[in-house]
């Protein structure tokens, strides 16, 4: 069990999971969520028992305990690059993301998922541009339901 873990980061509805009898129950974040719910919070929703899946391998409801590694902001991901390049891969940029999403990104507002950052990394190879994308910064975040991009965090 994670000592640090913050129950805050939790999204609002997560499905917690209450099977202590499931094999895979150390690596679910689902089960993880439920062991440090704090006494604050007056309920939970929970995955119902009777849907408990006979073999773990293949529970609908399982979420890795693994963290992926996010990038925040974009401030400086064109510093090395010639400016005629650098203005064609911005314009690439912004059409994978709405228009609020994209400056929020840029200002350090939404997080980069990992496949989102490999999509960027893929139009500087179509770019011809051989350096690897550096964003501002990283951090560890869990990916909740593999659609869940972190919100700005205080520590950035």
């Amino acid at each position: 069990m994670e000592d640090c873990f913050n129950y805050d980061s939790v999204p609002l509805n997560y499905l917690h999971c209450l099977n202590p009898d499931c094999e895979r129950s150390e690596s679910c974040l689902r089960h993880l969520v439920t062991l440090h719910v704090p006494q604050s919070v007056k309920s939970i929703v929970t995955v119902n028992p009777a849907n408990y899946p006979m073999d773990a391998g293949q529970c609908p409801y399982f979420r890795s305990t693994v963290k992926l590694r996010y990038a925040w902001g974009i401030s400086t991901l064109f510093d090395n690059i010639p400016y005629k390049k650098a203005l064609l891969l911005k314009g690439m940029i912004r059409t994978l993301f709405p228009k609020p999403t994209y400056y929020r990104i840029l200002h350090k507002e939404r997080g980069l998922s990992p496949a989102e950052q490999a999509e960027i990394a893929g139009l500087f190879a179509q770019a011809c541009i051989t350096e690897t994308p550096a964003f501002d910064s990283y951090t560890e975040e869990y990916a909740w339901d593999g659609y869940h991009v972190p919100k700005a965090i205080n520590s950035l």
